[in-house]
C-alpha cells in the first residue's frame, strides 16, 4: 500500500469473517497503519493457511545457513546478515501469498531496501519514550485483534501468520510491536510538525487535487519550461495529473450500496476450517429452509437471525450489513442482495463457506459522499501525504546523527544509487 493505493480487497465473506460495514470515503483506510506499511516490510493476512511447514525446532537457523555477517552499524544500530534474511524471507512469503513474485535481477535493491528499513526502524524504536511505548502497545494490540476477526478460528490465524510471514505468532507479534514503537516516535517527532489548511482539504474534495497532484504541477510548469523537452512527455506529464484528480474524484463518490439482515449457517467446522459432511450440510441446510419459512410467513426477520444466525460478527452487526458490489463478499452474496426487491427475502444462497438467507432493507443509491462526513478523513490523508514526502529527509538525518555505516559493499551502492534516481 502506498501513499495513493487503495488496499487491497479482502477475499473473506460474512460467513467467514463477518463482513465489516462501509466507510463512507475510501480515503479514510488509506491512513491506516500507512507509515507502517510504507516504511517497514507489510505482512499480508489474506493468504491460505500453513500446510504441512517444518516445525522451528527442525528449521536450521538462519546464522548456520548464512553466518552473520555484520552489514550495517552505527550508534545504537547493528543489522546482521541474518536478520536481513529473516526480513527478506517474510517479505518474499507475504508478496507470494498476494500473488506477487519480483526476478532474481531485482533481488539486491530489495534487500537494499529492507536493509534501510531494519537500519531506520532500530534508530527510531531507539529515540522511544516511555509515552511512544503506551501508545504502541494500544496501537498493537487494536492491529492484532482486527487481523484476528478476518480468521475464522485461532488455529487458523495461526497458521495463516506462517503461511504469510514464516514466523511465529510470538515472533510476527514482536515485530508489529516493534513497527508501532517505530511508528508512534515517527508521529511524535515529525507528523506533529505537519499541518494541513482547512482550504487545502476543500480543494482536495472539490478538485481532487492532493499533494502528488501538485508536485506534479510543479514538474510540468519545469518541463514546459525547459528548451529541450518534447511536446509527448509535457503531454503524459498531464495526462498523469488528470487521471490521479480523477481517480480522487472518484473514491469520494459513494456507489450504489445495499443494506440486508442475514442469517447465515456455515458448513465448515469453526475450529478446524474443515468442510463439513453432506449429510450434515443437508441437515443444516433443511434447517434454514425452516427459518427461510418462518420469515416468509411473516416472522422478524432480524428476531430470527440474533437467534439463529452462525455468523461470527453477529454480536457485533446483529445481523445487519451495507456494503456496494465492491464489498469483500463472494460473489453469489452479492448478487443475490442486489437482485432483490427492497423487504423481499432471497432464496437459499450457496457460498463455499456455508448457506445464507437475505432481506433486502434498502438500496441506497450513488451519490458524492458529503463533505462534513468526509474532512476529517481527507484532511488525514493529506496529512499522511506530508508525512511521506518529509520522511526521507528525516531519515536521512536521523542516519546521520547515528553514524550509520553500510559495510556490505553491495548494499551501499545499491542504496546510494536509488537515492541519486
Amino acid at each position: 500500500m502506498n501513499n495513493n493505493k487503495l488496499p487491497p480487497k479482502a477475499t473473506s465473506e460474512p460467513s467467514a469473517a463477518g463482513p465489516r460495514p462501509c466507510n463512507p470515503c475510501n480515503f479514510v483506510t488509506l491512513v491506516t497503519l500507512l507509515t507502517l506499511v510504507t516504511f517497514f516490510s507489510l505482512i499480508s493476512f489474506c493468504a491460505a493457511a500453513d500446510k504441512g511447514a517444518p516445525k522451528p525446532t527442525t528449521r536450521p537457523s538462519l546464522e548456520s545457513l548464512f553466518g552473520d555477517e555484520e552489514l550495517a552499524r552505527g550508534k545504537g544500530v547493528k543489522v546482521t546478515s541474518s536478520q536481513l534474511q529473516q526480513e527478506f524471507f517474510s517479505y518474499r512469503a507475504s508478496l507470494a501469498s498476494r500473488g506477487e513474485r519480483f526476478g532474481e535481477d531485482e533481488r539486491l535493491l530489495r534487500e537494499a531496501q529492507l536493509l534501510d528499513r531494519l537500519i531506520v526502524t532500530q534508530i527510531l524504536t531507539n529515540r522511544a519514550t516511555a509515552a511512544d511505548r503506551v501508545a504502541a502497545e494500544g496501537m498493537a494490540d487494536k492491529f492484532i485483534a482486527e487481523l484476528k476477526k478476518s480468521a475464522p478460528s485461532e488455529d487458523a490465524f495461526i497458521r495463516q501468520i506462517k503461511a504469510t510471514s514464516l514466523m511465529t505468532l510470538e515472533q510476527y507479534t514482536r515485530r508489529v510491536q516493534q513497527q508501532a514503537l517505530a511508528e508512534a516516535v515517527i508521529q511524535r517527532e515529525l507528523q506533529s510538525t505537519l499541518s494541513v489548511t482547512d482550504a487545502e482539504v476543500q480543494e482536495f474534495y472539490k478538485t481532487g487535487n492532493d499533494y502528488v497532484v501538485k508536485a506534479m504541477a510543479a514538474d510540468l510548469e519545469k518541463l514546459a519550461a525547459a528548451p529541450t523537452s518534447k511536446p509527448a512527455d509535457i503531454a503524459a506529464l498531464r495526462e498523469r495529473m488528470d487521471t490521479l484528480r480523477r481517480l480522487n474524484l472518484e473514491r469520494l463518490e459513494q456507489p450504489e450500496k445495499v443494506r440486508i439482515y442475514h442469517i447465515f449457517i456455515a458448513t465448515r467446522d469453526r475450529k478446524s476450517d474443515a468442510a463439513l459432511s453432506a449429510e450434515q450440510k443437508n441437515l443444516k441446510r433443511q434447517h434454514l429452509e425452516k427459518l427461510r419459512a418462518r420469515a416468509m410467513g411473516g416472522e422478524d426477520f432480524q428476531k430470527l437471525a440474533q437467534e439463529f444466525s452462525e455468523d461470527p460478527s453477529l454480536g457485533e452487526t446483529k445481523g445487519e450489513y451495507t456494503f456496494t458490489r465492491n464489498g469483500p463478499f463472494t460473489p453469489e452474496f452479492k448478487a443475490a442482495a442486489f437482485s432483490l426487491e427492497t423487504g423481499a427475502v432471497s432464496d437459499i444462497v450457496t457460498t463455499p463457506f456455508g448457506f445464507h438467507v437475505l432481506k433486502l432493507l434498502e438500496k441506497i443509491p450513488a451519490q458524492k459522499t458529503d463533505f462534513d462526513k468526509v474532512s476529517k478523513d481527507l484532511k488525514e490523508f493529506l496529512l499522511q501525504q506530508a508525512l511521506a514526502k518529509a520522511m526521507p529527509d528525516f531519515f536521512a538525518r536521523l542516519k546521520k546523527e547515528a553514524g550509520v555505516e553500510i559495510l556490505e559493499a553491495r548494499y551501499r551502492l545499491e542504496l546510494k544509487e536509488r537515492e541519486t534516481r
